[in-house]
């Protein structure tokens, strides 16, 4: 029986773990070194911390010289209708060596 409850125990502390520390840590682990963390970034900054560990990113073979480099994102948007959102976000380097990204829908 004790063996039980320090399972149970050992798993309510992983499972906190698992649901407190993400939001708390991807500032530090998105930094906007890589175009993938600056989308990851941009999709922290716009309310979705979860959603931003667990967006699939996409990078496609186009290059833009406005905007930079091209990436389809799919991630659960759960404040829009659809649910699964579609996105295109385009990531540029800047002068100081960190990524910039600008995102919409695309057709």
């Amino acid at each position: 029986m004790k063996r039980n409850r320090k399972k149970i125990w050992i798993l309510i502390g992983v499972l906190i773990i698992v649901l407190v520390f993400p939001p708390l840590l991807d500032s530090v682990i998105h930094d906007n070194d890589s175009p993938r963390s600056a989308i990851r970034a941009s999709i922290r900054d716009d309310g979705y911390p979860y959603q931003s560990f667990f967006a699939i990113i996409i990078s496609r073979d186009i290059y833009d010289e406005d905007y930079g480099h091209k990436y389809e994102v799919i991630w659960h948007d759960w404040k829009n209708e659809t649910g699964m959102t579609g996105t295109i976000c385009y990531a540029k380097q800047n002068e100081n060596e960190k990524y910039s990204v600008s995102c919409g829908t695309g057709p």
